[in-house]
């Protein structure tokens, strides 16, 4: 299987949420370290088969990924993906949704001004 080059979407805010979450230097850059770090990091939440962690971001860490954040686990990271990413970047630890910038703070509104 072909290694992923990116993922879709995100932009340089978000990529530094996720390395912050998973205990990475926060350079907006998706590369091998980021990777090992997403990789141990989903492992310890319990995904199932574990992956391994090499650094490689293949299908197997996309699916893991998706099933973290609670998107369709189908191994290649759209649009849906990047926006339940998102979201999920915005919660505390006890699953609460809460806005740290200005961007944060809009997209909260939009997703509640959706589900009302």
């Amino acid at each position: 299987m072909a290694e992923i080059k990116s993922i879709f979407d995100l932009d340089v805010e978000t990529i530094k949420k996720l390395q912050d979450k998973i205990g990475v230097k926060a350079d907006g850059m998706i590369g091998p370290k980021t990777v090992t770090a997403l990789q141990a990091f989903l492992n310890q939440q319990g995904a199932d088969p574990k992956l391994g962690v090499d650094g490689k971001l293949g299908p197997k860490t996309i699916k893991a990924l998706q099933e973290y954040i609670g998107a369709e686990a189908d191994g290649s990271f759209g649009e849906e993906s990047a926006n339940k990413l998102t979201f999920k970047l915005m919660e505390n630890e006890e699953g609460e949704r809460v806005a740290s910038s200005e961007s944060d703070l809009e997209a909260l509104l939009n997703e509640q001004f959706r589900n009302a």
